[in-house]
C-alpha cells in the first residue's frame, strides 16, 4: 500500500500564488510517468500541494500554457526571447491527515511549496474505504472501471440528494443505476419512486424483452390502473386544493364542521378509543354522505342568499366525484381503506415485503399531480414523524422530473406540494426520511429544497441558467468545475458533497435492465412505417378517457 503522498517521480510544479479559493502553480512539466502509468495535468486530477504545513489535496480546474517575453543580453546588444510559462490552476479540496482526507484546511500551502501528481493507489489510500468495515459504502461503478467509485449510503440517502441533467444526458439511466445499486448491495432499503413518465418499472424486471427476476421479486411498480389516494386520507388543505372548493370563504367552516362530525361518527364505529378526531385525521368518511347532509343542510336554509355556498360546494364535488380523471380518489369507497392498509400498498410493508415502490403517476391529471405529489409526501413525512425511533424504517422519496411540481416560481396550484417538500427538505433529516430531487431543469426547481441537498450529481448540463445554479449550490472551491459540465458524456456526472470523500467525475454503471427513456427511433419508424395493428381509433379512446392505463 502507498505510505507517501510525495513521489519523487510525481512531482511537477511548484505553486507561486495562493489565496482563499484557488492555487496558482508553475510546471515544471505537464505529464510524469510512475510504475508504468502516464499522469497529465488535466482539468479534474488530483494533486497534493505538499511542504512543511502538510498535505493539502486539490484538484485541477484549468491548464495552460502562456508565453513571456524576456530580455536577453546578446553579442550585439539585447534580444527580446519568449517563453512558454505551464500555468495550472487548482481549486482546494480538503487536507489529508495520517493518510486520509479531511474536508477543510487547517493552513493554505506557501509560496514555492512542491506539488505532485496523485495516483490512483494514493487516491484510493485517501479515500481510505474497507468494504468489510464500512458497510455504509457501495459501488456505483463498473466492475471494469480503473477508477471505481463509492458512495456513502447513510449521507446519500439521509441528507437529501439532487440528479441534475439536461435531457438525453443519462439521467434517468443514472438513477436507475444508483438503485440498483442499492438494491444489489443492501438486502432491505425502503425506496418510493414517483414516476411521472413509467419508464422505472422496466428497469427493475417489468419488461418481458429484459427480465431482472432479483430486482423483480423486491420491487412493487404499481400501474396507473390500480393506483389510488383515497380523498379521506387528505388533510383539510389538501381537500379543498383537489375539490376546487374557496378556502376564503365560509365555505371552508361547512366542509370542516360535517367533516369532522362524519369522522367522529366513524372513530365510534371503529372502536377507536381516545383519538383526537378533526378534519384532518386520516379516518374513513363517505363522500356520498357527506353530500346528502350538505344538499340537507342547504334546503333547510331560508332564503337563496344562505343557500348559495352550498350549492357551489354541491356543484364542485359532484363535478370531481363523477370525472374519470379523477377516479383514483375515489376507487376505495367499498372497502374503507385504513391508513395501515394504504401505507402496506405504496411503501410495500404487507406481508410479502416490496423495498422498491414505483408509483405510475403518468395518468394523473396535470392540474392535480402536484397536489397528489405533495399528499403522498406528506403521508410519508407524518409516518416517519409518529414513529419513536428515525431507524426502524428509514425512507427515501425520489422524486423525478421535480420542476413540474416544485418549481421556482410562486403559484398556487403548486403550494401543497412545495410547502410539503420543503418541510421534508428542511425536518427529513432527523426523522429518517430523505429526499432524491430529479431534474432536467435545475434553475426551475425550488431553491429552498435544492439547497438542502448534501450530495449534487450534476450530469451534463448546457443551460447557463441550469449552470450559475449549481455554482451558486456547490462551494466556492468547486464552483469553477461546472465549466466543464456541457462537455460530460452520457451516463458521466461530477460527484460531489457529503456521500463522496473526493469530488469527481464519475461514469456510473450502465444499468441492466435498462428503463424506458431511450430516445425514439425515428429512423426506423420512418423508413417501416406504422405497425401492424396499429389503431388511430383506440388512441383517440385513451385520449378521451384521459386513461393511460392500455
Amino acid at each position: 500500500m502507498t505510505t507517501t503522498l510525495r513521489e519523487d517521480a510525481l512531482k511537477f510544479g511548484k505553486i507561486k500564488e495562493v489565496d482563499g479559493a484557488a492555487i496558482i502553480l508553475h510546471a515544471d512539466v505537464l505529464e510524469r510517468e510512475f510504475q508504468s502509468i502516464k499522469h497529465c495535468a488535466e482539468v479534474g486530477a488530483y494533486v497534493n500541494c505538499g511542504g512543511a504545513h502538510g498535505n493539502t489535496i486539490c484538484t485541477i480546474s484549468k491548464v495552460q500554457i502562456t508565453e513571456i517575453e524576456k530580455t536577453k543580453r546578446a553579442i550585439d546588444g539585447f534580444e527580446i526571447v519568449r517563453e512558454e510559462r505551464k500555468v495550472v490552476t487548482l481549486s482546494i479540496l480538503g487536507c489529508a491527515i495520517n493518510g486520509k482526507f479531511n474536508r477543510g484546511t487547517k493552513r493554505l500551502p506557501t509560496i514555492n511549496c512542491d506539488t505532485y501528481f496523485l495516483s490512483s493507489d494514493q487516491v484510493n489510500q485517501l479515500i481510505g474505504i474497507d468494504l468489510e468495515e464500512d458497510k455504509e459504502h457501495f459501488c456505483v461503478t463498473d466492475a471494469n472501471d480503473d477508477d471505481q467509485t463509492y458512495l456513502n449510503l447513510d449521507k446519500l440517502m439521509g441528507r437529501h440528494t439532487a440528479i441534475l441533467g439536461t435531457t438525453g444526458s443519462g439521467k434517468s439511466c443514472t438513477v436507475a443505476s444508483i438503485v440498483q445499486s442499492i438494491l444489489s448491495s443492501y438486502e432491505c432499503p425502503r425506496i418510493l419512486f414517483f414516476d411521472i413518465h413509467n419508464e422505472y418499472p422496466s428497469a427493475f424486471g417489468y419488461n418481458t424483452e429484459a427480465p431482472g427476476d432479483s430486482f423483480k421479486n423486491r420491487t412493487n411498480a404499481i400501474p396507473w390502473n390500480e393506483f389510488t389516494l383515497p380523498y379521506w386520507f387528505l388533510d383539510l388543505e389538501e381537500f379543498f386544493g383537489v375539490y376546487n372548493l374557496e378556502p376564503g370563504s365560509n365555505q371552508k367552516a361547512i366542509i370542516k364542521r360535517l367533516i369532522t362530525k362524519q369522522k367522529e361518527k366513524e372513530a365510534k364505529k371503529q372502536n377507536i378509543d381516545g383519538v383526537v378526531v378533526s378534519a384532518d385525521t386520516p379516518i374513513f368518511f363517505n363522500i356520498d354522505t357527506l353530500l346528502d347532509e350538505i344538499v340537507t343542510e342547504k334546503d333547510s336554509q331560508g332564503n337563496a342568499t344562505a343557500k348559495k355556498p352550498y350549492e357551489s360546494i354541491i356543484l364542485k364535488l359532484q363535478a370531481i366525484r363523477h370525472d374519470t380523471r379523477y377516479s383514483f380518489l375515489h376507487r376505495q369507497i367499498d372497502n374503507e381503506t385504513s391508513i395501515v392498509e394504504y401505507f402496506e400498498f405504496i411503501l410495500g410493508l404487507a406481508e410479502s415485503e416490496a423495498y422498491l415502490n414505483i408509483l405510475d403517476l403518468s395518468g394523473l391529471p396535470a392540474e392535480v399531480r402536484a397536489v397528489c405529489v405533495g399528499v403522498i409526501s406528506r403521508l410519508c413525512f407524518d409516518f416517519k414523524y409518529w414513529d419513536l425511533d428515525p431507524e426502524n424504517i428509514p425512507l427515501n422519496l425520489v422524486l423525478e422530473e421535480a420542476h413540474t411540481y416544485i418549481p421556482e416560481e410562486s403559484d398556487s396550484k403548486f403550494n401543497i406540494a412545495k410547502e410539503r417538500v420543503e418541510r421534508i427538505a428542511k425536518e427529513g433529516r432527523k426523522y429518517g426520511i430523505g429526499l432524491t430531487v430529479v431534474t432536467q431543469r435545475p434553475s426551475n426547481v425550488s431553491t429552498t429544497v435544492l439547497s438542502q441537498c448534501g450530495t449534487y450529481i450534476a450530469l451534463r448540463l448546457t443551460n447557463d441558467l441550469d449552470q450559475n445554479k449549481i455554482k451558486r449550490l456547490l462551494p466556492d472551491t468547486l464552483a469553477g468545475q461546472v465549466d466543464f459540465l456541457p462537455s460530460l458524456r452520457d451516463g458521466e456526472a461530477f460527484v460531489s458533497g457529503d456521500s463522496i470523500n473526493l469530488p469527481r467525475k464519475v461514469q456510473f454503471r450502465e444499468p441492466n435492465p435498462m428503463p424506458r427513456s431511450n430516445d425514439v427511433r425515428y429512423h426506423k419508424s420512418w423508413k417501416l412505417g406504422k405497425p401492424s395493428g396499429y389503431s388511430l381509433k383506440s388512441l383517440v379512446d385513451s385520449w378521451h378517457k384521459q386513461d393511460k392505463s392500455k
